[in-house]
């Protein structure tokens, strides 16, 4: 193995700034590191304040969070809002059932079948729910729960808390935009060669990937030599979502009972149901009886995909399916122009080549020890390969799927990076 020469400049490559590759960067003490800066879009959400390091970089970045508790609002099946008292023993109990689910599967995941799923708990608990929950391995369900306290939606977006870790990134670090990477080549000696899509090519004595899982699992081609066996069966194994998110904006609040501009009625919903008299950021709507035609069975981003945002047949195909929820709020009144969406905006990260064609790590069912997968991809390849990973498919039990999962991984890249070239990073994971 190749051992750094301390009178050299090590030189760290981080592709991808996201969360992670921010972390990385600004915990990566060598100069001369060169970062690559992706735009990256999609997260709302602070999983559990208890012992989460965001808290601190809201507070750092001076970032508008709003807190949620328990779940008070639910419109079920038929459309009926459920009374706030019901709704919120109706989540609590779900939630009882989930953490009782992580329990045994914490204590029991050496000897749980890797075919076990998580909806064959949920009907032996509670047949009558089962349906809200998706299918998941129960072997690795442990590996999934998140932080205790509230969650937080992060209403002014993640950019202040992204300006900020950008911020603390050192002077020394030549940041390079639009620059895809499409291959990475090690000699076994302690360098990496980066080959960008423009043909020029950068050398690294270490180099931290923090492309998505997705990117991964289309791209293992593009490392040479090829990944050990305990890499690429990570990266096949571990599965990736297809979460997307529809914005719409209305003139008014008309949902709102305090605003000045809502003017409908807030005594009844579009079917005359009782409707909460304050309505509450975080709502869930049950699969739904009233939406046949749109749910389930169509999926919105394939629907509008590669239509203009401004035209009018994509804003009239996602009226059409989100219309049976919104004028189910309180205040709706279809004769109040207020009432009426003025503007959509739907992501597509199914079809973005830079977000991994998806959003979000998972465990599926027959995937093997996921434990074992992502402590692999945390591990990296060291010793002369310099290939290390991160992002919240890196992360640590309890931040899969979660910006503090890929900030913690960020972090643990660059202690491991410091210590394999014989420093030390600010940061630790305890």
């Amino acid at each position: 193995m190749a051992q750094p020469n301390p009178s050299a400049a090590i030189r760290i490559g981080v592709i991808g700034a996201g969360v992670s590759g921010l972390r990385a960067a600004s915990s990566s003490p060598p100069p001369d590191s060169q970062l690559g800066l992706p735009i990256d879009l999609g997260a709302s959400w602070i999983h559990g304040t208890r012992g989460n390091p965001l808290v601190q970089l809201v507070e750092e970045a001076k970032a508008t969070t709003v807190a949620c508790g328990a779940l008070t609002s639910i419109c079920d099946q038929d459309g009926n809002w459920l009374d706030p008292a019901s709704a919120r023993r109706y989540y609590e109990e779900v939630w009882e059932i989930l953490e009782k689910a992580m329990e045994w599967s914490r204590k029991n995941c050496e000897t749980i079948s890797s075919e076990a799923r998580m909806m064959d708990f949920f009907m032996e608990e509670v047949r009558k729910r089962a349906e809200s929950r998706g299918v998941e391995e129960y072997e690795n369900l442990w590996l999934d729960a998140g932080l205790e306290g509230d969650n937080l939606f992060v209403a002014s977006t993640f950019r202040p808390i992204l300006d900020n870790l950008l911020s603390t990134v050192s002077d020394s670090v030549t940041l390079l935009l639009n620059s895809e990477v499409v291959r990475f080549e090690s000699d076994g000696l302690g360098k990496v060669e980066v080959q960008l899509l423009n043909g020029d090519r950068v050398s690294f004595d270490s180099v931290i990937v923090t492309a998505p899982l997705g990117w991964l699992k289309r791209n293992q081609d593009a490392f040479i030599p090829p990944l050990p066996p305990r890499i690429s069966t990570a990266i096949s194994s571990l599965g990736f979502g297809n979460l997307d998110k529809v914005f719409i904006k209305f003139p008014t609040a008309f949902w709102d009972p305090s605003s000045p501009q809502a003017n409908g009625s807030h005594d009844a919903g579009a079917d005359g149901s009782p409707i909460p008299s304050f309505f509450p950021i975080e709502s869930l709507f049950l699969c739904p009886n009233y939406a046949a035609e749109s749910n389930p069975g169509r999926h919105v981003t394939g629907l509008v995909r590669g239509m203009p945002h401004d035209s009018e047949e994509y804003c009239q195909i996602l009226d059409d399916v989100f219309r049976p929820y919104y004028s189910r709020l309180p205040g709706y009144n279809p004769a109040n122009p207020g009432c009426k969406p003025s503007q959509f905006l739907s992501t597509d990260w199914q079809s973005d080549k830079f977000a991994g064609y998806g959003s979000f790590c998972n465990q599926p069912v027959g995937s093997g020890n996921c434990e074992d997968h992502q402590k692999a991809l945390r591990e990296g390849i060291g010793g002369g390969h310099g290939i290390w990973f991160a992002g919240e498919h890196a992360s640590p039990p309890g931040g899969l799927g979660t910006v503090a999962g890929a900030y913690w991984s960020g972090e643990e890249v660059a202690r491991r990076v410091a210590h394999h070239h014989g420093g030390s990073a600010e940061g630790s994971l305890s």
